[in-house]
């Protein structure tokens, strides 16, 4: 990279126990996920960072902590990170409630009481997720939407400040890093929206900045899980 480079990779966090009582914990799929991610990442020569940073999440947390054994493995330890609880994910448990009082009779709704069907997941979070930018969840939500905009912002100054002219690695979730998108490529709502469904677990987004221009080089990019035996274990949920 140039000196008036800077790099933001951003990893969204593997599988979380969607359906179980405890979301915010990596499920065996999830933990094979980051063990691959990070043997992955550890392989590349020319990848270095200048600063590593996570939310406060403790699936953020399990998957950081693949990576950096994995660095640690082959003598080139990640430098030492920083936990920032901006880079967190929005509250869903709070917007799927908030979506299921306002829109009980949705056949997806009733379909999720019955089991996890990913498909079928996916459409209803694209329309609860309308329903916040539309207002309708502010009174069920602890923060609106331009709220999770705002600190969402703040943190990818933060660490884009950090980089510098280098990498950042941040572990995140796919609403946080859907809004980093929104931003530095001026999607609307409904693109944002779309971006935030199509991020794999454990899938990996670059930025670029260089001249002042950010580009988008990867997205849900999934190197790690490519070649078979390992596709089965892609998720996006």
């Amino acid at each position: 990279m140039s000196a008036t480079t800077t790099r933001l990779l951003l990893i969204r966090h593997a599988q979380a126990s969607f359906g179980t009582d405890d979301y915010d914990r990596l499920s065996e799929r999830g933990l094979r996920q980051a063990e691959l991610l990070a043997q992955w990442l550890a392989a590349q020569p020319d990848l270095e960072f200048n600063h590593v940073v996570s939310g406060a999440q403790r699936r953020h947390a399990q998957t950081l902590q693949a990576l950096q054994t994995a660095a640690a493995a082959v003598a080139r330890p990640l430098p030492q990170a920083v936990v920032d609880a901006d880079w967190n994910e929005f509250d869903h448990e709070s917007l799927l409630r908030g979506y299921a009082a306002h829109a009980a009779n949705d056949p997806d709704l009733v379909a999720l009481r019955s089991g996890v069907e990913p498909a079928r997941v996916q459409a209803l979070l694209g329309r609860a997720f309308r329903a916040w930018a539309d207002g309708v969840l502010d009174d069920v939500m602890p923060e609106t939407l331009q709220a999770f905009r705002d600190r969402v912002h703040r943190a990818r100054d933060r660490a884009e400040t950090r980089a510098g002219a280098g990498t950042a690695l941040v572990v995140s979730s796919g609403g946080v890093i859907a809004r980093c998108a929104q931003t530095l490529l001026a999607l609307d709502e409904p693109a944002t929206i779309r971006h935030n469904l199509s991020l794999a677990n454990s899938g990996i987004v670059e930025f670029v900045r260089e001249r002042g221009a950010w580009q988008l080089r990867r997205w849900s990019h999934l190197p790690h899980l490519d070649a078979e035996p390992h596709r089965e274990l892609r998720s996006f949920y």
